[in-house]
């Protein structure tokens, strides 16, 4: 379950609480904006690990930035309609 005093390890070590970045989306026990920083976070790991691969040091894990992306795309989707929404009624 989500815990304030976990929030900054899981901003720098996603992986550590969540299998994939769609897991980030879904979690119901975390505010937009500590998604956010949690997938921007794990989006800058991956790039990171990506450039690694490029430059011939692979051999660790398999960088998953489409995956990340997708995840942060789809997150920010939803506040765009929830902001919409937000706005008709008033």
């Amino acid at each position: 379950m989500y815990d304030d005093k976990n929030s900054p390890r899981m901003t720098l070590h996603p992986t550590k609480k969540f299998k994939r970045p769609m897991d980030v989306v879904e979690a119901d026990d975390i505010d937009v904006s500590e998604k956010l920083a949690i997938l921007e976070a794990w989006e800058a790991d991956e790039r990171a690990l990506q450039r690694a691969e490029d430059e011939g040091m692979g051999g660790g894990e398999h960088a998953h930035l489409q995956k990340v992306q997708t995840a942060l795309a789809n997150l920010r989707d939803a506040q765009k309609v929830a902001r919409l929404e937000f706005e008709r009624v008033l």
